[in-house]
């Protein structure tokens, strides 16, 4: 008896290993998939906000590794986005979505498989962007689209309608609107600043960008717990239960797991995650946001090791006891 229970806990601080490595990314394995346009539009409302149009072509280079491609998140500035449209036939539904990041979450009405290309435009309503520089009598922006750790997009461009702007880093002009285009290789960013008259629009004092809307991941209100929280609560529960059940009914229990080597089970979340973050010496408005794909359904994201792979790596069967 003494010897299942043992082996028990090792099974299962085994598993909790693997829980504690599920959100990895594709980034060791080849790419899944490359974006060969990403093209962003902003034109400016009267208060200062933003009205954002998306139109994305997205390659699927492998739709084996981790099945087809059913949906994508695809980065937000902050939590302050509304009127969420899709714009393009084949989506099926589109909305806000909390991942440990802000994020704007794309269903497709089909999989995609690799050597496809799913082209796709939606757009949304985005406040809280810029800064107020009462001294300088400036507002101004830092726009970063949302970047792809994992992912090589091809080609890049955002086009900002030009009209009352004073200063930028744009690099072109075209019909209206400042340019930025560029490649951006996986985990590359693009930033585009730009500057206005303070008199321009009629902005709020308590509407401007802080750090903290680079950091929140839901809307106000919603209780939203992010993957991470609940992979954490469920590696607590299984560690007390653990210690209970071996306490109690192990009377020769007398604490720890031993020592030598330790073998891992590594498993992937069939669902790529990417960073969202700002620098801290990023004191302006910048978007935080990151992206990914999904090629699992939303019912299973995750890939859990079963009893035979633990008893692989325990060398022994689970339930044989002392003799």
């Amino acid at each position: 008896m003494k010897k299942f229970f043992k082996t028990m806990i090792t099974g299962i601080c085994m598993l909790i290993m693997s829980f504690a490595i599920l959100p990895t990314t594709a980034s060791a394995r080849n790419p899944l998939d490359e974006i060969q346009d990403y093209i962003i539009k902003i034109d400016m409302r009267e208060d200062g906000t933003m009205d954002i149009v998306y139109h994305i072509e997205w390659k699927v280079l492998d739709s084996t590794s981790e099945g087809p491609l059913e949906w994508v998140k695809i980065g937000c500035p902050n939590l302050h986005c509304d009127e969420i449209a899709a714009k393009s036939g084949n989506i099926k539904e589109i909305g806000y979505y909390a991942d440990n990041g802000a994020y704007i979450r794309i269903d497709f009405d089909r999989q995609y498989e690799a050597g496809e290309i799913v082209k796709f435009d939606y757009s949304i309503h985005q406040s809280y962007m810029y800064v107020i520089e009462e001294g300088n009598h400036l507002c101004r922006y830092s726009f970063t689209p949302g970047w792809f750790d994992d992912i090589d997009v091809k080609h890049i461009m955002v086009e900002w309608n030009e009209r009352n702007v004073i200063e930028s880093n744009a690099q072109r002009t075209d019909d209206g609107y400042l340019i930025w285009e560029e490649e951006l290789p996986a985990g590359k960013r693009l930033n585009a600043s730009v500057k206005y008259n303070l008199d321009v629009f009629d902005t709020n004092p308590d509407e401007q960008y802080t750090e903290d809307y680079g950091k929140n991941t839901t809307k106000s209100g919603d209780g939203e717990l992010s993957t991470g929280a609940i992979i954490l609560i469920i590696i607590v529960v299984i560690v007390i239960l653990a210690i209970v059940i071996a306490i109690c009914c192990d009377d020769d229990y007398h604490g720890g797991f031993g020592g030598g080597s330790h073998t891992y089970i590594h498993t992937h979340s069939s669902c790529v995650r990417s960073s969202c973050a700002c620098a801290s010496h990023c004191a302006c408005a910048c978007a935080c946001a990151g992206g990914g794909r999904a090629g699992c359904s939303t019912k299973d994201f995750y890939k859990y090791p079963n009893a035979n792979e633990l008893v692989e790596v325990l060398g022994e069967d689970l339930y044989s006891e002392d003799k």
